[in-house]
């Protein structure tokens, strides 16, 4: 967002009073926001969900009918502010990390007046895609005259690269209805194809993320991706997933994207002791708009069930830690060989 201000989306939320020390007793929703402030004062937080004081707590932007919404990124166009929405639905558990859930496709909220409260909104959702194995929501870039989506692509072994995708911003220009057929999408060939076809992709990115950020850094002159994921074995949770922030660069979105690199560790795995076992970290991003010559990021820590271990029992730990399921600061340094290289415009 603009003036100071930075909006921060959230999924799956606890919502409780401020005197609370722990969970118990919360109500929990799957979607939040919060907008931030910085100027002389300091950093201020506000925080919102859907209902009423007096009734119960609701999703920030509920779905209608079965399953719901994640809030995945956004952009401002137009003085308008664009939320992704990931529809999510319940199913039986599935994959390394037994996940109840599955993914059936894509919309973009827009909120026509954004520098209102949030409770004053005006919202309207336009559809993005109805294709489930490849959705266009890891990270949305606003460069040039489109808006440029890294798309995640469910490969059916738990593993999900990216590729990418774009949508003209005319094609956002009052509409109220599906963008689908205006939708592109980078093919296995390189060129640029009208669709989403998650066969033809060209795969940027190989190794597995849903969510990341990507700015352009003028100081390098180069796009940087930066990620993590809990990629975990048979053998977890003896065996912890990895703890590596991920990040990678690129002269051009459409790539070629370099080879990943560690920028950092995630502090709760790579010092076991300090967490639980069942951790779990994911959703890495960085946010510029907090530093300058360092990189600022977030990430989330989360509790995952191993093999013949009941999920209820793990879960259940989450309302009496209040050490995680909650934004992670750390502020990192560059690679030295990355720094103060010559500048360049983006492309």
């Amino acid at each position: 967002m603009q003036g100071g201000r930075t909006l921060w989306l959230f999924g799956d939320s606890f919502v409780g009073s401020p005197e609370q020390h722990d969970r118990r007793g919360s109500q929990f929703v799957h979607n939040t926001i919060a907008i931030s402030r910085c100027g002389a004062d300091g950093f201020e937080i506000d925080y919102a969900w859907g209902g009423s004081e007096r009734g119960p707590a609701r999703a920030f932007l509920e779905r209608e009918g079965e399953g719901w919404w994640w809030l995945f990124d956004g952009f401002v166009y137009d003085e308008r502010l664009y939320i992704g929405l990931l529809e999510v639905e319940r199913t039986d558990a599935h994959g390394p990390l037994a996940l109840p859930f599955r993914f059936t496709g894509m919309q973009l909220a827009r909120v026509d007046n954004p520098r209102d409260p949030p409770e004053q909104w005006r919202t309207e959702r336009i559809e993005l895609t109805r294709e489930t194995r490849a959705l266009p929501a890891s990270a949305m870039v606003v460069n040039g005259g489109s808006v440029y989506l890294f798309s995640f692509i469910d490969a059916g072994d738990g593993s999900y690269p990216r590729g990418l995708a774009r949508l003209p911003l005319a094609a956002l220009d009052g509409r109220t209805s599906g963008v689908e057929s205006e939708l592109e999408s980078l093919g296995r060939d390189g060129r640029w194809k009208p669709g989403l076809d998650p066969d033809d992709l060209r795969i940027l990115m190989a190794d597995t993320a849903t969510e990341m950020s990507v700015h352009f850094h003028p100081n390098i002159g180069k796009w940087l991706a930066l990620y993590n994921f809990p990629r975990v074995g048979d053998d977890f949770p003896a065996r912890r997933p990895d703890d590596a922030l991920w990040i990678r660069t690129a002269k051009s979105l459409e790539g070629p994207w370099s080879e990943p690199r560690v920028l950092g560790r995630v502090r709760e795995l790579a010092t076991p002791e300090a967490s639980d076992p069942n951790t779990g970290c994911y959703a890495a991003k960085e946010h510029p708009q907090f530093a300058t010559q360092r990189l600022f990021v977030t990430y989330v820590c989360n509790l995952f069930t191993g093999p013949g271990q009941d999920p209820q029992r793990i879960l259940q730990r989450l309302l009496v830690d209040m050490e995680i399921y909650r934004p992670v600061p750390q502020l990192l340094d560059l690679p030295r060989d990355l720094r103060d290289l010559p500048h360049a415009g983006p492309r």
